[in-house]
């Protein structure tokens, strides 16, 4: 999910608080630290030569940010669509269509029908198939998404953090290790963060573990016993992508960029824990450690296919020689040149140059298919994959449902009413009465009963622009549990501001 800044209420107007000046002066910033949630704030504070009151100095995160570099993913390069298309061209079974329909139309060359331009058409009826073949599945792959791209749209723009003894509002690529971050209702996390102030925080932590409930945080130290296993999310860190969703905190930065669990998420996706990416032909990147299972049948029936065409042509090139074949057209000919040219054109007509076009073609409809219904295939091979599996083990929350709760019923005043509507938007639906179905919106009980649970919540409701699909849709800031208040709340005319 993206989330786009919306600027706080109380910060409106103005986005630096001046402070008392900051008492750092060490110029060198240390390593990162192992388990900073069993360290003290000021053990951290010491650590990376911050100020938990004052913050950094610009000089340090300018010299902090040189070293470590911007706080983002890295992203692999993607391939072109030309890169692609040659990737289609290096499978086993197109290389032999390749080489089939070269030697096909090197034979008809050299034949007594070379000026025959219908001649030709074997080898060039190939050279189609194969072209064909690779530019629909090169334009399918092309078309997908990359999934590095949803993990970077996991932060927002700019955060609060403490400079030169100043609350100012930088880029999120600026934050470095030893930033003092401060965190509101709605904020993203920017990076890795150990807690050292938290008001009443909680933390939806579903980018990494999947649950939809939102995580209670504290400042306090929680000394880990002996023989404990360690937590995945210890209470006293905040990470990387995940959004607050109620309270108000700050914290030490200890892990930005690829370093923080977000960025270990992104180097298992571009594989091999962000190795040096496997090449073949020179150039090429190697996906043969991806392949699928229909990948390596049409690889192994490819193989088996090219050494018995080459076993056949061989014998038949031997029994030719020593049986003297000569060409009937050319009998001054040898025999060898004449066995030579049978052998390939045996091999050309043992080659099924229509496997390959038929399979893409199948998997096109099938990925089409998907598509109509939301389903995002990042490589056509993957479609067969999928219905190759028997069983799918599947999460729930944001997989199978949409991690989004809606209010469908409510009770005041000895009345049931029905909330109509789906999702975030509050202008489709109404409230009605549940026995006869009348308009409800005016109703004292409704209005009263909604107003006060308003009154209570902190979550906004506002509209912003989907990246994915460029439309404007409706989006909560805040506690998800009191989303569901405000969208009851506004389809009768209330407003959380």
């Amino acid at each position: 999910s993206s989330h786009l800044v919306a600027a706080r209420s109380r910060r409106i107007g103005a986005s630096t608080r001046t402070r008392s000046p900051p008492n750092v002066t060490s110029e060198r910033m240390a390593p990162s630290l192992e388990d900073p949630d069993q360290k003290t704030p000021d053990e951290l504070a010491k650590h990376y030569s911050t100020d938990v009151s004052n913050g950094l100095t610009s000089r340090q995160a300018e010299e902090i940010l040189a070293r470590d570099g911007p706080n983002e993913l890295e992203k692999p390069p993607k391939p072109t669509l030309l890169i692609l298309f040659i990737l289609q061209l290096t499978g086993f079974v197109i290389i032999l269509l390749l080489v089939a329909a070269i030697a096909s139309i090197a034979v008809n060359a050299t034949g007594p029908n070379k000026e025959d331009i219908l001649s030709y058409t074997t080898g060039k009826a190939i050279f189609v198939i194969v072209i064909l073949n690779a530019g629909i599945a090169a334009w399918t792959e092309h078309k997908a998404g990359d999934a590095l791209e949803a993990l970077s749209k996991m932060t927002q723009a700019a955060i609060f953090v403490l400079r030169d003894g100043q609350e100012v509002k930088i880029e999120v690529p600026a934050v470095v290790r030893g930033d003092v971050v401060v965190l509101g209702t709605g904020d993203v996390v920017p990076a890795d963060m150990r807690l050292v102030e938290a008001d009443d925080v909680k933390v939806s932590e579903m980018a990494l573990t999947g649950e939809p409930d939102d995580v209670a945080k504290t400042a306090k130290l929680k000394v880990k016993k002996p023989g404990e296993p360690e937590k995945l999310t210890p209470e006293n860190m905040v990470f990387s992508g995940c959004s607050v969703t109620n309270g108000k905190g700050k914290g030490i930065v200890c892990e930005t960029g690829m370093s923080t669990r977000i960025g270990r998420i992104a180097q298992l996706i571009a594989g091999d824990e962000g190795s040096k990416p496997k090449t073949k032909c020179g150039c090429l990147p190697d996906t043969s450690a991806n392949a699928t299972p229909l990948q390596q049948n049409l690889e192994k029936l490819g193989g088996r296919i090219g050494m018995i065409a080459i076993v056949v042509c061989i014998v038949i090139f031997i029994i030719g020689v020593a049986m003297d074949r000569t060409d009937p057209a050319n009998p001054g000919s040898p025999a060898w040149l004449y066995m030579i040219l049978i052998a390939v054109t045996l091999a050309v007509a043992a080659i099924p140059e229509g496997i390959p076009l038929c399979v893409t073609i199948s998997l096109s409809i099938g990925c089409s298919d998907m598509v109509r219904k939301n389903v995002l295939v990042r490589k056509l091979a993957a479609v067969e994959t999928l219905g190759s599996a028997s069983v799918i083990c599947s999460d729930k929350t944001g997989t199978l449902t949409e991690g989004k709760m809606t209010m469908v019923n409510m009770y005041t005043g000895t009345v049931s009413y029905d909330v109509e509507g789906k999702g975030f938007d509050p202008t489709v639906g109404s409230i009605r009465r549940e026995t006869g179905g009348a308009e409800a919106g005016m109703d004292l009980g409704v209005r009263s009963s909604l107003l006060a649970a308003l009154l209570c919540c902190n979550t906004s409701l506002s509209k912003v622009l989907d990246p994915e699909t460029g439309e404007e849709k409706w989006e909560p800031k805040g506690n998800s549990s009191e989303a569901p208040i405000v969208v009851a709340a506004r389809k009768i005319g209330f407003s959380e501001s």
